[in-house]
């Protein structure tokens, strides 16, 4: 799944529009995950930006309460039992960090890559169904802090570090600025 829903305050316009290399980067990222699943859905609240795609627009149940009400909402809709959740401004991931992040969620309910900076990335992770239990409980007290689900101690939650999942920090970069978009065009 990947999450569009964001307002783009800082960046000025759509993110996940942005083009990179002639294409939206939403589009790079779903052409990434392709070889990954061909179950693809759209989180956004915005459901005519992404009608392009043809893969499913979902809209959030808690509108305004960010990210986890975006995975709460496909979790929601669809059956599966295993979600890859990415944010839709990551423009350097590639397929192998992925592959490698599935791979490792076996036996755990979420697979969240680290940084060696130490910054935790839950916008490009695994997570099981599992987790819609304490998702939807969080979410209806008013918490959306993403990382407050993993202070439940039913979840069970494997940190994964460069080395393990064979990724560079600068995998997981994100495009929150205009000054992001040029470092990354140039």
């Amino acid at each position: 799944m990947i999450l569009a829903g964001g307002q783009s305050r800082r960046m000025g316009f759509n993110k996940a529009l942005v083009d990179i290399g002639g294409q939206p980067l939403i589009q790079v990222l779903i052409d990434r995950i392709r070889p990954l699943t061909e179950h693809i859905f759209i989180s956004t609240n915005d459901l005519f930006s992404y009608t392009f795609l043809d893969y499913p627009v979902i809209a959030d149940e808690f509108r305004g309460h960010g990210p986890l009400a975006g995975l709460h909402a496909v979790m929601l809709k669809s059956q599966h039992s295993l979600f890859l959740l990415l944010a839709c401004d990551l423009p350097n991931l590639h397929v192998d960090l992925l592959r490698n992040l599935l791979t490792l969620a076996e036996g755990f309910d979420a697979v969240i890559p680290r940084t060696r900076d130490d910054m935790i990335h839950p916008l490009c992770a695994v997570y099981r169904r599992t987790c819609l239990p304490v998702v939807d409980r969080n979410l209806r007290r008013g918490s959306n802090r993403f990382m407050d689900i993993f202070l439940d101690v039913a979840l069970t939650v494997k940190w994964v570090m460069p080395d393990e999942g064979k990724f560079k920090d600068s995998d997981l970069a994100n495009l929150n600025t205009p000054e992001d978009l040029h470092r990354l065009k140039l």
